[in-house]
C-alpha cells in the first residue's frame, strides 16, 4: 500500500527515519558483542595435558627393555605434543565414529576399557597410552578417567611418540595427568 506523501510532515518522516537506523544501529552492535564470544575465543585453545619437559621414558619402561631390539625402539621415540581430537579408537576406526555426536557411545566404550586416541588435523590416529610400563601393566594407571570426559574435544598431549609398522603410539605420563588409580594390595596411592 502507497502512502501519500502529504499524509506525514516530512519532520516526522526524517525523525522516524532516523529512530530506525539508531535503534538498528544499537541492534548492530549488541549483535557484534555476542555473549558466546569469549567461550568460543576460549575453546579455540585446546587443554594441554603434560608438561614438555617431563616427557620420557621412566625407569620401569627401561626396565622393560630387556633385550637390544627393545632398547633400539626406546631409542627411536621423540618427545612431541600432538594437537587432536580425542577419539574412542574402536567406533572410530569401526564405523568413522568421531564428534559431538559420538559422545555417549563413545564414553561408553572408553569407560569399558576401549582404547583412546587422539586424531590430529592430518587424521593420524595416536593410539594413546599410559608411559609407565610396570604400574600399566599391573593395573596401577589408567587414561579413560583423564580422556574420557574430554571425549570429541582438541587437546594437546604431550608424550612419547613411537611409530611400529604404520601404527603410532603416543606415551603419557598417566600419574602426571591424574591417571592413578589404587588397586587392592598393591599400595599405590590416588
Amino acid at each position: 500500500m502507497r502512502m501519500p506523501s502529504k499524509s506525514l510532515p516530512s519532520g516526522v518522516v526524517a525523525a522516524f527515519l532516523i529512530g530506525c537506523l539508531g535503534v538498528n544501529a544499537g541492534a548492530q552492535t549488541t549483535v557484534k558483542k555476542p555473549a558466546m564470544a569469549e567461550p568460543a575465543a576460549a575453546e579455540s585453545k585446546p587443554i594441554t595435558l603434560g608438561k614438555p619437559e617431563n616427557v620420557k621414558w621412566t625407569p620401569t619402561t627401561y626396565e622393560a627393555a630387556t633385550a637390544e631390539a627393545h632398547k633400539k625402539v626406546l631409542e627411536g621415540a621423540k618427545p612431541i605434543a600432538v594437537t587432536g581430537e580425542v577419539v574412542d579408537v574402536s567406533c572410530y576406526l569401526q564405523l568413522g565414529k568421531r564428534g559431538e555426536a559420538h559422545i555417549a557411545c563413545g564414553t561408553k566404550c572408553i569407560a569399558n576399557g576401549q582404547p583412546i586416541g587422539l586424531v590430529d588435523a592430518e587424521g593420524n590416529l595416536f593410539l594413546l597410552m599410559a608411559e609407565e610400563h610396570h604400574p600399566r601393566r599391573d593395573g596401577q594407571v589408567e587414561l579413560k578417567s583423564v580422556f574420557g570426559p574430554l571425549l570429541a574435544k582438541t587437546v594437546t598431549v604431550n608424550g612419547m611418540a613411537v611409530e611400529m609398522k604404520g601404527y603410532r603410539g603416543l606415551f603419557v605420563q598417566a600419574a602426571e595427568l591424574g591417571g592413578v588409580v589404587k588397586t587392592e594390595g598393591k599400595g599405590s596411592e590416588k
